[in-house]
């Protein structure tokens, strides 16, 4: 590999996507500057600013349906800043609207926050323009044309290294997918380590919540690689592109297989012999996550697999049909590991799904009228988050006005608009991570500006700020926060016309984010939206991924015919999870009174942990065992246990269900569910339908258990 492209095959794409915006910053105003002064320069790179905040990692065809709205909010914020400008009240109603319009996009989630600071930047931008630098009409009418110029070129430039980073985003979405699947396996491998110890039990629950935890964000990570990899997906016409849609399908396949090879371990008997067995999995597990890492270096850089030594043996004594049967699970993960070496490096024909089922694995690009008007009512998360956000504003307007420094009273109503989140949680977050990196950035941003630059210098480093403030919003908020400090006080000394000490900005900067940051927190106690009221839905969009999942798992020797379904639901269980696992988070940070369930929900996200793991055990069983099988008997008992959990996960959480059906002669009684784990475990080699009975009735006995924990969610409430 040639070195001078191994530091650009190190970025990250969202790195990546900042450096694109930087440099088309870099351009614009190089291009503007010489041929229309550098007022106009600055005009453009104040909308060109904006609407980059909408730019992200996303494929050439969902591009326009980013960035058209983008710029259009932009250019039509730019001009009711310029026509309310001078007249206080109208200013101020100028902003309060603004404010209360742009937090309505995070209606739409993830993908409508970008557009929400899209309009919160353009109005932050457009009053230190207009306050700065007097214009009458001729001017601001000019002043307008140049950002309506920076926001349409960014528009342009955002299409542009779309379709030129396109291929290379899909190579490192494979490439993340592979690395967080490797340290999921490791922390996997540490946690059967743990596990190995005499005094595990002690600890047992938290350190499992926390491999829940990572576990689940695996659900985003791999969603944002269906997004890059499956849009306009086409039979094998780009061969590499092919095997990297083949290597994602196996990666979230062996996620199920990682899962599956936990499972049971909290159970299994204090013995020499079982301390030995596990740990000698936690090594086997260690060295398949250095194979999943050399794997993901290997598509990151474009690179050869790496040999690598033969994995080391899981052994089980022969008398603990237990481990034994820890360590056939152990060798389906090795099994599936080597599938997925083998379609990465093209050696084998992949899975090859149609078309048509990849695209429908796609996030919506569309902008649904139905999404917003879920949640124009007074309970609506979204509603009661813009207007509290719109009275913290209001708050800050008020007191913009009277406190002893009035230079950028923008600077206040900006770190009130970027700290104030939806939860509690996030809010927190963000005051800490915002006066941190304020702190930093002042110091940084009056080093520099002490130095004696000259103004293509500072639109260098305004670019440079720019472009990892973009791309380390979600990553590390307070490198975001540092580079905008520096990149606010260089605009202030590019907007300014008279002398003003940096020192004196430095302080400012620091003392609005401050005052903004209190204000923010402060008002996140108005109009909250507590976990509680979000959590009976979630549990719900929970219990019915489970059900329909169980479903489709249990019938899965029915043929191919049922596979989109499959697939979609299977998605929908892991996305419900990640976002319980998310509700479990914010909800720890949550003042006592507004009803903290966390016990409760810990236990229902385990419980949902070991019945998605044990419904992955039986899927294997199912692909791979399904002719040792005796049929009569398993069809039966899977004809039971899919009627059964029916009845455990079709009923509202404070319901209690009717009692499960009782079996028919000769199928699987859940009662013997303790006789089946504790006492009666079938021989590990020949006919697997005793196995499969076993988990059949582990998966009652665990859907039981889940809607009980789901009912001790709703009675705490």
């Amino acid at each position: 590999m040639p070195r001078l492209t191994h530091p650009f095959l190190a970025l990250s794409a969202p790195l990546l996507n900042g450096l694109g915006i930087g440099a088309g910053l870099l351009l614009c105003t190089g291009v503007i500057a010489p041929l229309w002064g550098l007022p106009a320069a600055i005009a453009a790179s104040s909308g060109y600013g904006a609407v980059g905040v909408a730019d992200t990692v996303t494929t050439p065809a969902s591009k326009p349906a980013a960035m058209l709205p983008a710029v259009v909010g932009a250019v039509l914020v730019a001009g009711l800043v310029a026509l309310t400008h001078g007249h206080a009240v109208a200013e101020a109603t100028t902003v309060l609207l603004v404010t209360f319009s742009a937090l309505l996009w995070t209606a739409w989630g993830k993908r409508g926050m970008p557009q929400s600071f899209v309009m919160i930047l353009s109005l932050i931008f457009q009053m230190a323009a207009f306050r700065e630098v007097p214009m009458d009409r001729s001017a601001a009418l000019a002043h307008l044309a140049w950002v309506g110029v920076g926001a349409v070129g960014m528009g342009l430039w955002a299409q542009l290294t779309a379709v030129v980073l396109a291929a290379r985003y899909r190579t490192l979405a494979l490439a993340d997918s592979l690395q967080n699947l490797s340290e999921l396996i490791r922390t996997q491998a540490r946690w059967t380590r743990d596990r190995a110890e005499p005094d595990a039990s002690a600890t047992s629950q938290q350190d499992l919540l926390s491999l829940i935890r990572q576990q689940a964000a695996l659900a985003d990570v791999f969603q944002s690689a269906r997004d890059l990899l499956y849009d306009r997906a086409t039979e094998a016409r780009d061969p590499h592109r092919r095997r990297k849609i083949d290597g994602l399908i196996h990666v979230v396949n062996l996620r199920d297989v990682v899962l599956a090879c936990q499972l049971d371990i909290d159970q299994l008997p204090t013995s020499p012999s079982t301390r030995t067995a596990l740990l000698r999995l936690a090594h086997f597990l260690t060295w398949h996550a250095d194979r999943v890492a050399a794997m993901a270096h290997s598509v990151r850089f474009n690179a050869p697999m790496p040999a690598m030594a033969p994995a080391p043996r899981v052994l089980a004594p022969e008398d603990s049909r237990a481990l034994q049967s820890l360590a056939r699970r152990a060798a389906h993960l090795h099994d599936h590991c080597n599938a997925l070496s083998a379609a990465l490096q093209g050696q084998t024909p992949g899975p090859h799904p149609e078309a048509a089922l990849l695209a429908s694995l796609v996030s919506p690009a569309t902008w649904s009228v139905a999404v917003l008007r879920r949640q124009l009512h007074l309970r609506a998360p979204t509603l009661r988050y813009a207007l509290r956000a719109t009275l913290a504003m209001a708050c800050a307007v008020w007191l913009s006005h009277h406190l002893p420094w009035h230079s950028h009273p923008h600077w206040l109503l900006l770190t009130v608009a970027v700290v104030m989140r939806g939860s509690l949680e996030q809010t927190l977050a963000r005051r800490d991570a915002r006066v941190v990196g304020t702190l930093a950035g002042c110091a940084l941003a009056s080093a520099l500006l002490w130095l004696p630059l000259g103004m293509p210098a500072r639109f260098v480093l305004l670019a440079l700020s720019m472009a990892l403030a973009h791309a380390y919003v979600v990553r590390d908020y307070r490198i975001t926060t540092t580079a905008a400090a520096v990149m606010a006080l260089l605009q202030a000394k590019m907007f300014a016309t008279g002398v003003h000490p940096v020192w004196l900005d430095a302080a400012e900067r620091l003392a609005d984010t401050l005052i903004g940051a209190a204000l923010a927190w402060g008002f996140s106690y108005v109009l909250p939206s507590w976990e509680r009221g979000q959590l009976p839905a979630l549990i719900q969009r929970l219990q019915q991924a489970l059900n329909r999942y169980a479903h489709h798992v249990l019938h899965w020797q029915e043929g191919a015919a049922l596979a989109p379904e499959r697939t979609h639901a299977r998605r929908e269980v892991y996305d419900a999870i990640w976002l319980l696992a998310q509700a479990l988070q914010r909800t720890v940070r949550e003042p006592a009174y507004a009803g903290s369930r966390t016990p409760h929900l810990e236990a229902l996200l385990i419980r949902s942990h070991r019945l998605i793991s044990q419904l992955a055990v039986v899927r294997i069983v199912l692909m791979h065992r399904q002719p040792d099988l005796h049929g009569p008997t398993a069809t039966q008992a899977i004809a039971h246990t899919d009627r059964a959990l029916h009845a455990w996960l079709a009923v509202a959480p404070d319901v209690a269900p009717p009692a499960p059906p009782r079996p028919a002669p000769g199928a699987l009684d859940p009662q013997d569910d303790a006789v089946l784990v504790s006492h009666a475990l079938p021989e590990p080699q020949g006919d697997p339908t005793p196995w499969l009975l076993r988990r059949l009735a582990q998966i009652e006995a665990e859907a039981a258990a889940w809607a009980d924990a789901a009912r001790g969610v709703a009675r705490a409430g």
